[in-house]
């Protein structure tokens, strides 16, 4: 790791309750999660976390790429993150006899408390060769259900290719 590299490890029950987010593998969300940023830290007043530049989020299967993201905390329980950057990359292995899930976008929003997980801005999910477009993906990760949405103008199409799945 480069020295201007800040590892920062947080609270076991922030770290369990920001990785239940894409619910990987069932053992992952015991794991730590280990944050890796050029900046970052948590501020106890306002019970926020920011990592800027270069961000990347591990814990177990699940890596999340950010140029940067923000946490914030409610009653000591995760209330949302935000990340943004050129393009957020998200991966993880759902189980552990199904593909890996790829997801990107240029903003991610995740809200714990309504089990909804936004991507948005060039949204775009594949898992095997099944793939989701959109300008914004919306996945409720308690029922495991995907909505695409389009933007604003006509032109602007959610697109999906679902391959039938060969003997």
């Amino acid at each position: 790791m480069k020295p201007s590299k800040m590892k920062v490890t947080l609270s076991s029950l922030f770290v369990m309750a920001l990785f239940s987010v894409a619910h990987a593998l069932p053992e992952d969300s015991s794991l730590p999660i280990q944050i890796t940023a050029d900046t970052g830290g948590y501020d106890q007043q306002i019970n926020e976390g920011f990592y800027d530049s270069n961000v990347v989020m591990v814990q177990g299967t699940l890596e999340i790429q950010a140029d940067h993201a923000k946490f914030t905390m409610v009653n000591d329980e995760l209330d949302k993150v935000i990340a943004n950057g050129k393009l957020i990359k998200i991966k993880y292995l759902p189980e552990k006899d199904k593909p890996w899930v790829f997801g990107e976008g240029e903003i991610l929003e995740y809200f714990p408390k309504k089990n909804l997980l936004v991507l948005k801005k060039n949204a775009k999910l594949t898992q095997d060769t099944d793939i989701v477009e959109a300008n914004v993906i919306e996945y409720d990760t308690l029922k495991k259900k995907v909505k695409a949405l389009s933007g604003h103008n006509k032109s602007d199409r959610v697109f999906f290719e679902i391959k039938p799945k060969g003997k």
